[in-house]
């Protein structure tokens, strides 16, 4: 069984990263947007709802000389609008939506999908506090927007829940903070399956 976290914009984001750091070591790291710009810390899978910003976002990490280690996840086309065409400089494309989903989150329970449906078991929200008051990292402005994706988290609920946890603000008290404990039933998990394999042996 294996870890992921989940990298987003909030303002505190790097403060939480190394928070997460300290509680595991992931064996993925899923980047929202912006953050990805200045991700450092080897290769990521690059996340965002919003497939038109990525050229921008890639030229602006190339002018940090960092690497292009790194795969492009957006929507589906179907799921973008009229920015449909930009979908061609994703490497993958993964919906935004478990079925039943009218609605969708951020870019944070995107990248938090997309690392579910990777299949991993435990994945830490870090910098993804969906807090209006919350700014950005970069921009250092309130996230207006915040509301218009409040209804895709509540629909997203069943297939997270147990699974997700969060750092801090409005996900940490809905789905939980991430512990030692939390983290470690999923290396259990894998010294169960073992033990299993071994005894059918």
């Amino acid at each position: 069984m294996t870890l992921a976290l989940v990298v987003g914009c909030s303002e505190h984001v790097w403060d939480e990263v190394e928070a997460a750091q300290r509680l595991a070591d992931y064996h993925a790291y899923y980047v929202c947007k912006m953050a990805g710009i200045h991700w450092d810390e080897g290769h990521f899978v690059w996340c965002s709802l919003h497939p038109e910003y990525m050229p921008h976002y890639q030229e602006k990490r190339r002018e940090l000389e960092l690497p292009d280690c790194y795969e492009i996840v957006v929507p589906l086309i179907n799921e973008v609008g009229a920015h449909w065409q930009h979908c061609k400089i994703a490497d993958r494309c993964v919906s935004y939506r478990w079925p039943g989903m009218s609605a969708s989150g951020s870019s944070g329970l995107f990248a938090a999908k997309i690392a579910l449906d990777d299949g991993h078991d435990r994945v830490v929200l870090a910098g993804v506090p969906m807090l209006r008051a919350s700014k950005h990292f970069a921009r250092g402005q309130d996230w207006l927007q915040r509301d218009s994706f409040m209804d895709g988290w509540k629909q997203a609920m069943p297939h997270i829940r147990g699974k997700v946890r969060s750092l801090s603000g409005w996900t940490m008290q809905t789905l939980g903070v991430p512990t030692p404990e939390w983290l470690a039933e999923a290396a259990r998990g894998d010294s169960a399956i073992g033990r299993d394999a071994l005894i059918g042996e």
